[in-house]
This record gives structure tokens, sequence and C-alpha cells, in this order.
């Protein structure tokens, strides 16, 4: 099977087709970061595992669009912002029998892109594998080897199983979901109480229950993001979204949150699909988001500042 992951360079597409690439696949890390995808075609990818093993697997880098052709499935990976751009340079490239899965943070590419190619050869998901570039072309990978996929709004087909199956055999246990939206809030719920926190805070993600008002704070947040997901009929629970978020912060000792590691290397964030998701649909079904606005500004005017020095 022909794989071409869009934002391959980054951590989690460098994870993903790194680990499909060991399994025997054709996998192309598609990323317009030029010097990374030339030293991933001469150095090879490597990738350190929680036990500090080394993987180091060849595997092609292109910035070529066109090297996409042939492609059974684009997995995307880019960040939020290069989302439109991605699909875009890659679609002339595509077969109509081409599937594209967006497994990117928060909630809102998935409405790009079906704009751009519509919903039916469009899969959706959610991953908790955590990764950190640690050099270019070197990467590390952490977190729980989950995902869900699944259809939007479509029940889920013979090859969204049959993908999972693929998915699984690289140690990533993926499940075909009818109900992957609900997977997919699950997530941006812990997204949404921790990341933009942790980037505020410069916290590691353990420090974030060590202390009360810091657990009061994640308390409003998802107390929001719930009660706009019942809106929608998204089938959340607050004690079980809770207790499932304090323990994943429990078991991430020393792990930095992706919005922390955006803002001390002074780049964009995705706070547009994290907080802003959950604003622009509390916006939609009148559900009030007092302290989602709150972060959602006071993570904008901090970007805003390091990005204004960073010129």
């Amino acid at each position: 099977m022909k794989i071409t992951i869009a934002g391959g360079a980054g951590a989690m597409g460098s994870i993903f087709g790194g680990r499909l690439s060991q399994k025997g696949h054709d996998v192309l890390l598609y990323d317009v970061a030029e010097k990374t995808v030339q030293k991933i075609n001469r150095e090879g990818l490597r990738i350190l595992d929680k036990n500090q093993h080394t993987d180091t697997i060849r595997v092609k880098s292109s910035s070529d669009p066109s090297d996409a052709k042939e492609s059974d499935v684009v997995i995307v990976f880019t960040k939020c912002f290069h989302t439109e751009d991605a699909i875009k340079s890659l679609l002339p490239f595509l077969s109509g029998n081409t599937r594209i899965l967006s497994l990117q943070n928060g909630w809102g590419n998935a409405q790009t892109i079906s704009k751009i190619t519509g919903r039916e050869r469009l899969l959706i998901g959610v991953n908790y594998v955590s990764g950190t570039v640690l050099e270019p072309g070197f990467v590390k990978q952490v977190g729980n080897p989950l995902a869900y996929i699944g259809r939007w709004g479509l029940p889920t087909d013979s090859f969204t199983q049959s993908f999972s199956e693929v998915l699984s055999e690289t140690g990533i246990q993926t499940t075909a979901s009818d109900h992957v939206i609900t997977e997919i809030w699950k997530k941006l719920a812990l997204n949404v109480v921790s990341l933009p926190t942790a980037a505020l805070l410069k916290f590691q993600a353990h420090l974030l229950i060590a202390y009360q008002p810091v657990v009061w704070l994640m308390e409003k947040l998802l107390a929001e993001t719930i009660a706009v997901a019942k809106a929608q009929e998204i089938n959340l629970e607050y004690e079980e979204r809770y207790e499932a978020i304090l323990k994943v912060l429990e078991n991430a000792v020393g792990a930095k949150g992706s919005m922390l590691q955006d803002a001390e290397a002074m780049r964009k964030t995705e706070i547009d699909v994290i907080n802003g998701a959950v604003i622009e649909a509390g916006k939609q079904w009148k559900v009030p988001t007092p302290f989602n606005e709150c972060m959602f500004s006071l993570v904008k005017a901090m970007e805003q500042d390091y990005l204004k020095k960073d010129k």
C-alpha cells in the first residue's frame, strides 16, 4: 500500500510514517521543510522509543507533491494553518479513489479538508501517541499507542476497517468507529484543559494537577467543553473525562504539551482548533464559554508578542 504522510517531517508524521514503513508499506514523507527532507533522505529517519531504543528507518521524503502519485491513502498531520495548502498541493496528483485521513489536533481540520475533497473520501480520527522533534529527522515517540478512525457522518466501511488493521500492525492499536466524533471530542477535552494552561504557565504536564488553582481552572474549562458537546448531542460525560484527564496527566511526568513546545520555539499555536473550536461551537449552539474565551485571548496575546519579536 502506498501511503503519503502530509507533514511527514514533523513528530507525528515521522512516527506514523516510520512505523508504517517498517511494516513494508511504500511510504512518502511529504513536507515543505526542505532541509529536514534532505537529511532524512541522506541519513534515514530516527525514532527514539520510550525504552531509549533508536530505530533508523530508510524512508523516502520529498517536498514535491507529484511524488504522492498513486497513493492509496494520505494521512494528514500538518498544523491546522497549513492544512488547506497541503491538501490543495497534493490533490492534482491523487486519484479519485485516494482516501484522506486527518489525524490532526483539535476540531476544524475536517471542515477545511472536506471543502476541498468532499466527505466521501475523507476519514477522520484521533490518536494518543505523543511525539517530540529532538532534531531534524530525529523524533521521540511516547504516549499511549491508541487511535480511533472513522467517517464523518457516515458509517464505517470495509476500507476504514482494513486500514485500522494496517495501523494496528505498527503497534498503534487503532479502532474503526462509527462514533469517531465522540472520540475526537474526548481528546479535544483533554487538549482544551491542558494545552493552553501548560503553555501559559510553562508547566510540564504532571505539574498541571500539582496546584489546586490550576485544577480549578481546568475544571471550569472542562465543564464548558462538556456543555458544548452535549448541545451537539455528542456523548461526553464530565466525571469520565475528568478522571481520564487526571490519569493522563499523572502518567505524563516530564512531558511537554504541543502548545508549550510551540511557544518555546516561538511558533504559531493551534489554539484556533482547540479552545477556538469550543468557542465557535458554543456560539453556534448558544452555550457560554467565558473561560475558554479567556484562555484563547491570553494565548493569542502571548503568541502575538513572541511572533513580533521573532521578526
